[in-house]
């Protein structure tokens, strides 16, 4: 009977590990680690028309075709040059649009170089360059927390209000989607309609846990919120694998599985530190409980921008 057993488990390790081989090449690349000061950039084809370039700062989306390229996010500033190089190479028409999911400066600090070589659409485009896209709650933002940072003539020149925005170019709609209270009160989410493809931001990062900030508008709650929209939007192929991709804000290409583990584990976390709120428990008592053991190895960090101890204290403070 062990023996069967035995045999039956190595089957099946063999079958994963095919299924792994064979999902398809958008997942077989899995971007390095860069730090946020990167100057490297990762490419990776994601479907026909729309590739990722992962850099330190935020993973940038290109949609490329006949009238232009279609741009989300800019990546950190360091990586610049790389990335006009890897956008030559992706294709010979300019920038025509470019789309921040965020106005933290880790997705717009290329805003500048990417404005210089875009070529803009439309009657506006002979004053203003290139139509720079995001939501208009981040302008305040900007203006308030980092104009010390990104130079206002690479500002979205292009905001929109309300919970959406909509665009068709190369063929393809694309959606804006706003997403509030998450990350920041700027959030938005772009999906490629004809591509299947989701672009999310920091509402889900694959490598960490999420960074919200709460003096930025910005919630835990508003987090898990907005994975649920991703999951909604994501219609999967077979078992939560293949369909929609989802390109997030940092880290490899995912699946909607991935982002139903993601979210699980923000939802689990939540509820533990919640609970031991109501049981009147202190921060540090809270932190000794160790309420995210399982998930450290995984999105944690002991030192950086973003630390597992920051992440438990923003979460805790919620419930206050």
């Amino acid at each position: 009977m062990v023996i069967k057993l035995k045999k039956a488990f190595a089957a099946i390790v063999i079958l994963m590990s095919l299924f792994d081989l064979f999902i398809g090449n958008a997942f077989a690349q899995r971007p390095e680690y860069l730090a946020p000061d990167s100057d490297k950039t990762v490419v990776v084809p994601v479907r026909e028309n729309i590739t990722m370039i992962a850099t330190g700062g935020s993973n940038i989306a290109v949609q490329t075709g006949e009238l232009g390229m279609v741009i989300v996010d800019s990546g950190n500033g360091e990586a610049s040059v790389s990335v006009l190089d890897a956008l030559k190479k992706l294709s010979s028409t300019p920038p025509s649009y470019l789309i921040n999911t965020s106005i933290l400066p880790s997705h717009t600090s290329g805003n500048g170089a990417i404005h210089s070589i875009g070529e803009g659409v439309g009657s506006g485009a002979a004053i203003l360059g290139m139509p720079i896209i995001g939501h208009t709650n981040g302008l305040t933002l900007l203006a308030t927390r980092f104009a010390d940072q990104i130079p206002f003539d690479f500002w979205p020149n292009n905001a929109f209000f309300g919970d959406r925005k909509d665009l068709f170019f190369n063929g393809e709609g694309i959606e804006m989607l706003h997403q509030p209270n998450a990350i920041t009160e700027s959030d938005i989410m772009v999906y490629f309609r004809k591509s299947d493809v989701l672009v999310t931001g920091s509402i889900f990062d694959i490598s960490a846990y999420p960074h919200f900030y709460p003096d930025l508008g910005g919630s835990l709650q508003g987090v898990i919120d907005g994975l649920n929209n991703i999951i909604d939007i994501c219609i999967a192929e077979f078992n939560q694998q293949g369909g929609t991709l989802v390109i997030p804000g940092r880290g490899r290409l995912a699946s909607e599985s991935d982002v139903v583990e993601y979210r699980d584990m923000v939802t689990i976390i939540r509820d533990r530190v919640q609970g031991m709120v109501k049981e009147g428990k202190t921060f540090q008592e809270v932190l000794a409980a160790r309420p995210s053991l399982e998930y450290d190895a995984i999105y944690g960090r002991d030192s950086g921008e973003w630390t597992t101890q920051m992440f438990l204290e923003a979460v805790y403070n919620e419930f206050q």
